[in-house]
């Protein structure tokens, strides 16, 4: 169980903080009273639907302010500087929308909002992903989709990685593939992951640490290895916790 990620000597600053963090949208409310994120870890972010998973990563994107207490994503303030912290973040969901062209134009319109743009691995990850620049987007798959918006999340090599739900439309081989490759483009000892999935074997195998939410409250944190234990998968764990579903 290994995320294949390694911290470097002489980066210590968390590359995520969050202190006495309230957010309410309607009558949910998300609170964490203290939680960071350190370079080169890969963050399993787990719980039962309604738990506050994707509040949490619009948080950490900037599309959401909180109510009380403090968030910050590579040191700033994700709603205050939030061109700054998108030129640096990479997210990807599968609701998140994209423009009706085809994929090179798309490709081409974003490379610009982005200084650290990567031409190369761009080109790598269509030829990976299966993926035709001539393609509408509004052609795609379920399963093209999300590699695209993957390939979207990864182009500019940023320095965090937010994925909610990467595997959907996809089958066990291609997810695997998927997540390997993610990996592989943010294996910098600086860089991190935050991966919110139900498909909670993958999220065990390539975490290095989890947050559980229940009910808008974190329930459990910490490294995998010392919340499963041995004898455990994270299914177990999660009955055990209160955290299913």
């Amino acid at each position: 169980m290994s995320a294949s990620l390694s911290r470097e000597p002489g980066s210590p600053e968390a590359l995520v903080e969050v202190r006495e963090l309230r957010c309410s949208r309607g009558a949910f409310t998300l609170e964490i009273p203290s939680w960071s994120l350190p370079p080169g870890q890969v963050l399993g972010l787990v719980g039962p639907n309604g738990a506050g998973k994707t509040t949490l990563l619009r948080l950490l994107s900037g599309e959401l302010r909180p109510e009380a207490g403090k968030v910050r994503v590579l040191g700033l303030d994700p709603v205050a500087r939030l061109a700054e912290v998108r030129r640096q973040v990479g997210a990807m969901s599968d609701e998140q929308a994209v423009f009706r062209v085809s994929i090179g134009r798309l490709l081409r319109l974003l490379s610009g909002y982005h200084p650290t743009w990567d031409d190369a691995l761009v080109e790598e990850l269509l030829a990976r992903f299966d993926l035709d620049p001539g393609r509408r987007t509004w052609q795609l798959s379920k399963g093209e989709g999300t590699r695209l918006r993957i390939l979207l999340a990864l182009a500019h090599r940023p320095r965090l990685v937010l994925l909610d739900e990467p595997g959907a439309g996809l089958d066990l081989g291609a997810r695997r593939a998927l997540l390997r490759t993610v990996l592989e483009v943010v294996g910098e000892g600086d860089r991190s992951v935050v991966i919110s999935s139900h498909q909670l074997e993958d999220v065990a195998r390539i975490s290095d640490a989890l947050l559980v939410l229940r009910g808008g409250a974190v329930v459990q944190q910490g490294p995998t290895d010392v919340l499963l234990g041995e004898d455990h998968s994270l299914e177990e764990r999660l009955l055990s916790w209160g955290a299913a579903g």
